[in-house]
């Protein structure tokens, strides 16, 4: 799966444009809705140090014309869809509000009907149900637990499986590879992750980390002697990250 970027890299590339440009075509956006990104913020989102929260991922995907998901990476359409499109600022969930109370109660039925399907298609965009207790889910490659390796899917085309049991929301899902998570997480098992970055992550978090572009599922440490990423089976060692290390958090695992 690609990353935010990869993404913020490839239409700068297609566009011909520079973060400047992007920085002063965001200014109109910046202002209508109150949502700050500075030179050094978006040098950051580019270089792949840090990912956008969702505040400026929206910002960004308003300025550049493309859709949040395929922004943060995932193999869905570029365009904007719709609802995208006419996310509602403070002024107009008011006037929804007030055109809502104007309407008789089987067309506030059919506005309540229509709004919870649009939430259920958003919290199952990325799994959907095949009859009870199982599930389609998209694997976007696989994590190594042991060697820090990242294995994606060919083209970065995600790998269709259906599972069974419950399926949290989640932003992507993606394999284990290896045994040094055990007990907890066992090799091939499916794991489902939330985008994060680190100033989002908590300490002994289960995180999917990028450590000098190798890839990792670890518990995060941090203490007064910096960041480790611990190991659960005790045949592998802890990781030791240093200033000079490329350190990057991609996810938080769901348990």
């Amino acid at each position: 799966m690609k990353s935010t970027a990869d993404r913020l890299k490839q239409i700068m590339s297609e566009r011909g444009l520079k973060q400047v440009d992007i920085l002063n075509m965001s200014e109109p956006f910046q202002k209508s809705l109150d949502i700050s990104m500075g030179k050094s913020t978006l040098s950051q989102y580019v270089s792949g140090k840090q990912s956008p929260d969702q505040p400026r991922l929206y910002l960004l995907a308003k300025t550049l014309d493309v859709s949040e998901p395929w922004l943060m990476g995932f193999d869905v359409e570029r365009s904007r869809r719709l609802e995208d499109t006419l996310k509602l600022s403070d002024a107009n969930s008011t006037k929804l509000i007030e055109i809502y109370n104007q309407l008789d109660l089987n067309r506030k039925n059919n506005v309540y009907n229509y709004a919870m399907t649009q939430l259920d298609k958003q919290k199952n965009a990325y799994s959907s149900s095949v009859g009870e207790n199982r599930h389609i889910v998209y694997l976007y490659g696989a994590v190594s637990a042991g060697t820090g390796e990242y294995i994606p899917q060919d083209d970065d085309k995600p790998e269709k499986v259906i599972v069974e049991g419950v399926v949290p929301d989640h932003d992507f899902a993606v394999r284990v590879n290896g045994d040094s998570m055990e007990p907890l997480f066992a090799d091939q098992q499916i794991i489902y992750v939330n985008k994060a970055d680190k100033s989002e992550v908590r300490n002994h978090q289960f995180v999917i980390a990028e450590l000098n572009g190798e890839f990792f599922i670890k518990k995060l440490q941090i203490n007064d002697g910096g960041i480790k990423l611990i190991s659960l089976n005790k045949k592998y060692s802890d990781i030791q990250i240093h200033d000079y290390d490329d350190f990057i958090i991609r996810g938080i695992v769901i348990i």
